[in-house]
């Protein structure tokens, strides 16, 4: 915390700016002790000042969320915390190895809501056991406590942990591809007809409560970023700090960034990613965009005819989004702009 605190400054001091977002998260920023969490931002609040309004963003776990911890985050003035439920289901709880249960994941989302946060519950689709009957359930709590955005993301099996070496031994607890679809155009469907709007591919909100912060990364915006491992970026140029934490220490303590890549972007790729993220969003890209990567990148451009006429991307108004069937398969679209 202490190498955070002095990397802030050093940003700071190359040119600090008035802040429209502000995100903790990566790792769990609900842990750290309120002593800790009040320096960092009397060191942000100095270098760094938030705009009024500003979006400030903490991830938690559930079983983090106290009635002592809700009060300081209100102090520091965080007013949106990013909830990991993952599920309301204690059995899948117990698979994940989550902290929390059911019950507290439930307690910690109506503590939030009560004390006026903009509140976004994290789910996770494609666990061991997950039928569609006990995604029903999940998604009834949270239609019932009508947070103000969801995000439901696929469990990611290319890291190595518990869950990796369970589908090694019994693949058969994991749901199949055709499983994995019907469970995320169903949570379209009940999402929608809650009352939220799909508004990127793993994201729903209410209307008026989009992620902010993260809209900053899809639309290619400047974000500034500290700690280990973070990843940065600027209108054509991406960078990222050391994700060795005593390299990352020993960098910050020598008086230097401790940024160990960075990347300019060709015009070309540049037009790529935006149009790659773009295609995330429900609102689409431009249709221009698209064109002008014809020759570029071909083998998007033939793919995308066929996504058009597979009914999985649609033209309308100048622009062209993929359907929610066409984000279920949209990482094959998106290779071909890498």
């Amino acid at each position: 915390m202490e190498a955070l605190r002095r990397e802030v400054a050093l940003l700071g001091r190359l040119g600090g700016r008035p802040l429209r977002t502000l995100y903790l998260g990566g790792g769990t920023p609900s842990l750290v002790p309120g002593p800790e969490l009040l320096s960092l931002f009397a060191v942000l609040d100095a270098y760094f000042p938030r705009i009024a309004g500003a979006e400030v963003t903490l991830e938690a776990n559930p079983d983090d969320v106290t009635s002592e911890r809700i009060v300081l985050w209100q102090r520091l003035g965080i007013n949106r915390v990013s909830l990991g439920v993952q599920s309301f289901c204690d059995g899948i709880l117990g698979l994940l190895s989550r902290r929390h249960s059911a019950q507290q994941a439930e307690d910690a989302l109506q503590s939030l809501l009560q004390a006026g946060f903009v509140v976004s519950a994290d789910l996770m689709l494609g666990l061991p056991g997950l039928s569609v009957a006990l995604l029903k359930e999940s998604l009834k709590v949270l239609r019932r406590l009508f947070p103000h955005h969801v995000s439901v993301y696929l469990l990611e099996m290319d890291k190595p942990h518990r869950l990796a070496l369970l589908a090694e031994r019994h693949a058969g607890l994991f749901p199949s591809e055709e499983d994995l679809a019907r469970q995320y155009l169903y949570t379209t469907r009940f999402l929608r007809l809650a009352g939220y709007e799909h508004y990127e591919v793993s994201n729903w909100a209410r209307p008026g409560f989009q992620a902010q912060h993260n809209l900053r990364y899809w639309r290619g915006g400047v974000v500034l970023a500290c700690g280990v491992g973070a990843y940065g970026q600027g209108q054509r140029s991406r960078w990222a700090n050391s994700s060795d934490l005593d390299e990352y220490m020993r960098l910050v303590a020598a008086g230097q960034l401790p940024r160990v890549s960075r990347t300019q972007l060709t015009k070309e790729a540049a037009r790529a990613e935006r149009v790659m993220l773009g295609l995330r969003l429900s609102r689409g890209v431009m249709w221009e965009e698209v064109e002008a990567l014809a020759a570029m990148r071909p083998d998007f451009w033939r793919l995308l005819h066929d996504f058009l006429a597979a009914g999985l991307a649609r033209r309308c108004g100048g622009r062209v989004r993929l359907t929610p069937r066409g984000w279920l398969v949209s990482n094959e679209l998106f290779a071909t702009l890498v």
